[in-house]
């Protein structure tokens, strides 16, 4: 291969996103092709510009990211389309070779009050370009690791899922109490099927009443205040300026926002956007240091119940403040939850999300493992520095 840089415009067509005629902010069955600018998706159409596999990156605005499709999308206006000018060129490949080096996109703005870059300027990006049977085979072992961090992401959909279907059955819709009202004597069925084990089922089901009050509520249960819960912790103002190199997360409202040398709260815990993004949550799992515009939660209960009760409250619906958004934490102690009678309910829930949460957070730490051993090997490989029989061997 040659070990030389040549620009992207020698191996690929750039061309320019189009405005659709029509886009809606929500996925509709008439309205699902997604528009695609330089920031990600933006919206959804009624027909696809593009049909097969593109690469998209920005033209106004955002620069600097590239976006892979390989569904029907519709790049919009502020975005540039950028896919193999021949067969000689592997498109997934070619995803590698500029995902390598889309950041230079950034440095090249031309913009003055927006941020732009031109085909011409994009088309000028230097990128690796092997024979077509070695691009094929870097194509596929980074796309190995990519695979498995994609399925790692979908597990922890589904577990994520599930946590929130049992907490819900409890704790929102009754479903238990609901189900022995209906007849349901069984166990496993007065549970729903979301207890697999017998004996496990048969404990839980006894925690249930076997009637509604007048209030909706199972017998025995109350309605109580989120300030019964949990407390809304104020975070800390971090500014950039202050910040020292480290690996603890810093926390906005917006998710991590950069690191620091030094934590403020121990994990795991829920971080709630305050201002800004109103009501945003995120679960971690290590220490981190959440800022001036989340809340941060304590509670004596189990941190996996508390994440799971804010999840359904609409937070994010509670914004106070006309200029910059805003979560009044006053309003959000008033919102009513329902109590159990017996608090042994909350405590066995913890445990069956525990469980399903530590899945998660295993398959996260593996593919924060597996997105490094990715960056790693991408320009190593490009370059010939790794060979690829030793870079196969140590993805399998």
């Amino acid at each position: 291969m040659s070990d030389t840089p040549i620009p992207l415009e020698k191996v690929a067509v750039i061309t320019s996103g189009k405005r659709p005629s029509i886009v809606s902010k929500e996925r509709t069955p008439s309205l699902s092709i997604p528009v695609i600018g330089g920031g990600g998706i933006s919206g959804f159409t009624d027909a696809a510009l593009y049909e097969g596999s593109v690469l998209i990156t920005g033209r106004v605005g955002t620069l600097g990211k590239l976006f892979v499709s390989n569904e029907p999308c519709w790049p919009s206006d502020n975005a540039l389309v950028i896919r193999p000018s021949s067969s000689a060129t592997d498109t997934q490949f070619l995803q590698y070779a500029l995902q390598l080096r889309i950041r230079d996109a950034a440095g090249m703005n031309r913009g003055a009050a927006n941020p732009l870059i031109t085909q011409k300027d994009l088309g000028s990006i230097p990128i690796y370009h092997p024979p077509l049977d070695r691009q094929s085979r870097i194509a596929d072992v980074l796309s190995s690791l990519d695979d498995k961090i994609e399925l790692n992401r979908r597990i922890n959909e589904t577990l994520e899922a599930m946590a929130q279907a049992i907490f819900r059955d409890w704790f929102m819709d009754f479903g238990p109490t609901r189900r022995k009202l209906e007849g349901a004597t069984d166990a496993l069925t007065i549970m729903g099927g979301l207890v697999q084990y017998t004996e496990r089922a048969q404990a839980l089901a006894d925690l249930f009443p076997a009637a509604l009050g007048d209030d909706g509520l199972p017998e025995g249960w109350t309605l109580g205040r989120l300030e019964d819960v949990l407390e809304l912790a104020y975070g800390k103002a971090l500014p950039k300026g202050e910040r020292r190199d480290g690996t603890i997360p810093v926390y906005g409202s917006g998710g991590v926002g950069g690191s620091h040398d030094t934590a403020l709260v121990s994990g795991p815990s829920v971080i709630v956007g305050r201002k800004g993004t109103v009501g945003s949550l995120y679960w971690e799992d290590d220490d981190f240091y959440p800022i001036d515009t989340v809340f941060y939660v304590k509670s004596k209960l189990p941190m996996t119940y508390c994440y799971q009760l804010l999840q359904t409250l609409g937070l994010e619906t509670m914004n106070t403040d006309a200029a910059v958004p805003g979560l009044n934490r006053n309003n959000a102690y008033r919102l009513e939850v329902p109590k159990p009678h017996n608090s042994k309910l909350v405590s066995e829930f913890g445990e069956i999300a525990d469980v399903l949460r530590s899945k998660i957070t295993a398959n996260v730490r593996e593919n924060r493992t597996l997105a490094a051993t990715r960056d790693l090997l991408l320009p190593k490989l490009m370059s010939g520095e790794v060979h690829l029989s030793a870079a196969s061997e140590a993805v399998t």
